[in-house]
């Protein structure tokens, strides 16, 4: 009887602990990139990603022609969404678009946008979509 009741205590502490890891890794659950796009609308020009989740990301400028958005904490479950969009044909500074899965402990998303000029840009996170709106100009 009393080795029953031994079990029966590192059996439950054993579950509260496992029931605190999963809370934590909550917060760090891989998120899933399920749509990506462009629109053209009347001012600007709309490159646009749509996840399970809101995601945290950054995005860098620092090269002229190239825009990246890194989606941290971030997978493509459909290989489609990683092919090209090619957006040259179209009156707009946005010209080529393009996911990569970055693998790693942490993967991320890589999404590189390329201009044709540098042209002011508006990003905005609404829910699961996150959007860049270039100047049409």
């Amino acid at each position: 009887m009393r080795a029953r009741a031994i079990t029966t205590f590192v059996f439950g502490s054993l579950i509260s602990l496992s029931s605190a890891a999963t809370a934590q890794e909550l917060d760090q659950e891989v998120r899933e990139l399920n749509w990506i796009g462009f629109q053209q609308l009347k001012d600007v020009s709309r490159v646009f990603v749509r996840t399970t989740e809101p995601v945290k990301y950054k995005v860098d400028n620092s090269r002229g022609d190239v825009i990246v958005i890194l989606l941290e904490n971030t997978t493509v479950p459909l290989k489609n969404n990683t092919r090209q969009l090619d957006t040259r044909f179209f009156e707009s500074p946005v010209s080529y678009i393009q996911a990569k899965v970055i693998e790693g402990p942490s993967p991320s998303v890589r999404v590189e946008i390329r201009v044709r000029r540098k042209v002011p840009f508006k990003e905005a996170q609404t829910d699961n979509v996150l959007a860049l709106d270039f100047q049409r100009q």
